[in-house]
């Protein structure tokens, strides 16, 4: 049963795991940066640094893509947009937590982590790293009827 539930939420853990990851990228540059630039810098550019850890890290090891070559570029792109999404909710979040709130960036910056850790996994899964295959055997379509 146990064996069962592990591999049904395997790639759900496999992101929690590297998530943890990529929070602590994401703090760890956070707090850096912070110490020489307001909140808003600070985030924007850990905000930079952590999503290509994310990228690099769930494109092999959670949603193992098989694009290469030229075709990394429009999932590049995507990922970052989908992020992008996130990214501008973060910044809200950040704003609202240290100008309306006046709690400390820093604790703000981890709520903000985990309220978008639901949200940017299905972007990710939903839109940039989805399986085309299993995507047309779920509309019970054929690559020739694409005309692919």
């Amino acid at each position: 049963m146990v064996k069962a539930l592990l591999k049904k939420y395997d790639k759900i853990i496999r992101y929690l795991l590297l998530g943890f990851g990529t929070f602590l990228v994401n703090m760890w540059s956070y707090g850096l940066i912070s110490k020489v630039a307001n909140y808003s810098i600070s985030y924007t550019l850990a905000w930079a640094i952590a999503v290509l850890f994310a990228y690099v890290t769930n494109r092999q090891w959670v949603f193992e893509s098989k694009a290469r070559g030229w075709q990394l570029l429009p999932e590049i792109v995507n990922y970052y947009l989908s992020r992008g999404l996130t990214f501008w909710l973060g910044l809200v979040i950040m704003w609202i937590g240290v100008q309306h709130l006046k709690f400390d960036d820093f604790y703000v910056n981890i709520a903000r982590n985990a309220m978008l850790l639901i949200p940017n996994y299905y972007l990710a899964k939903l839109y940039v790293f989805r399986d085309k295959k299993r995507q047309l055997d779920d509309e019970n379509l054929t690559e020739e009827e694409l005309g692919e």
